[in-house]
This record gives structure tokens, sequence and C-alpha cells, in this order.
């Protein structure tokens, strides 16, 4: 039986004694059936989340309802003596209707927020400017820092969280993950040279090749041969 929330409110004993009508789950669990009791059984109304609440029974028994705690709070204890008459329906909110939610399997996937991990291990790093797709970080940068064609080679062939398809970020993919720095983490943001730079997969003209320092997001043109951080995407 679920717990009983602690937003529950006790039945005032000044109300009429109407006959309430619902619907309950049968022993077997194979359907449900109608169920009237008289209202001083109901001991209170508990909150079950999802929009749902309970009438909690004297008894202990809990009977989902399918109206939020306050709507269902409203019609036990707002009772109008004026209009009301001597009973109360719950039959439509009952029964099969204030079963849980489930999950809807046609709905797509909620959208990852930057510097989420997945279940994978990688990062949620946003959208490749170049691809208009999610970008994936890798959760850390690479060991050692490394030259240009070092770095390309590197990420060609990294096997990691279950993916080959790795590559060095382009210039404009590379500088979405300086904006995303904090909520992707891992980054050297000292500024420091070699580790605090690091290599883009976009070339500049005869041996440079774009990188991006990490404390103030300057890019700027680099020596091949010079020694720059890495952090593959995917």
């Amino acid at each position: 039986m679920t717990q009983q929330s602690p937003i529950a409110r006790e039945l005032s004993s000044s109300h009429g004694d109407r006959l309430i009508r619902v619907l309950v789950a049968n022993q077997k669990g194979n359907g449900f059936h109608a169920l009237t009791f008289a209202e001083s059984e109901i001991q209170g109304v508990a909150e079950m989340g999802q929009d749902r609440s309970a009438l909690v029974l004297r008894s202990g028994v809990e009977i989902p309802v399918a109206l939020s705690y306050e709507e269902l709070e409203q019609k036990i204890y707002e009772r109008d003596f004026r209009t009301d008459g001597p009973g109360l329906d719950l039959r439509e909110v009952t029964g099969e209707a204030a079963k849980p939610k489930a999950a809807n399997a046609n709905e797509a996937p909620a959208e990852p927020k930057v510097g989420d991990k997945m279940p994978d291990g990688t990062v949620f790093a946003g959208i490749s400017p170049d691809t208009n797709k999610p970008m994936y970080a890798t959760p850390a940068d690479a060991s050692l820092t490394m030259k240009f064609n070092e770095a390309q080679e590197y990420a060609t062939k990294l096997d990691a969280h279950g993916h080959k398809d790795w590559h060095v970020p382009t210039k404009a993919e590379l500088n979405v993950l300086f904006n995303n720095r904090a909520a992707i983490g891992g980054f050297n943001v000292t500024g420091s040279n070699p580790a605090g730079w690091y290599w883009s997969a976009s070339p500049g003209y005869l041996w440079y090749a774009w990188d991006q320092r990490f404390s103030d997001g300057y890019q700027n043109f680099n020596d091949k041969g010079n020694h720059s951080a890495v952090r593959c995407v995917r």
C-alpha cells in the first residue's frame, strides 16, 4: 500500500454522511468494481503527485483519484449544501482513470541540457554549428597535450564510451565547448601554454591550424608542430 503523504487533511465530523461512489481495483488485479461507502469512513485526503490524490479510509485503504489534491479536497471539505445531493459520485475519476501516468512511447524524450551526463558516460555539449545536430563530448581531456596531426589521429582511433566516431571539434564546435565549459566541466581554464589551449580540426594556412585558449575564448593560429590540449566530440 502506498505510504500516505504528509500533506493530508482529516475529515471534519461536522459534515453530513454522504454516500461516496468510486471504482476500486479487483483483488485479482484484473479490472475494477464499483464501491459505495459512507462519507464518515473517510479519514482524509492525501497528495500522491502527478496531479493525483487519494481518499484515505479509516480502514487504511487508499483509493487513488484522478484529481489534484486541491480539487479532491474541495469536493470533500467544501461541500455546498444548497446544491450538493446526498451522494458524491467519483467513478469517472477513480479506477482506470486514476492509474499512474505512464510515459508515452510515442513522445520524444526530453531534450538534454548542456552538461547533462548521458547513460553512456558522455556529456551533452550543445548543438554543433556545423551539423545542427546534438554534440557530445568526452568527460575529460586527452591525458596528454599533442601536436595537431597527432590530435587528429588520436581522435580517429579513440574507442571510448561505446563509440568510435570521435573527432577533434571544428573551430566553431570548439567555441561551443568554450561557451559551455562550466557546464561540461574538466577543461583547463588557466590559460597556460600548452595545456590551457585546445586544438580545433580547422586548418589555417600552410602549417598552421586554429586553436583556442579556454581562459578567455581567444582563438588564434598555432603552428601544427606545437602542442595543445584535446577534447574529443561526436
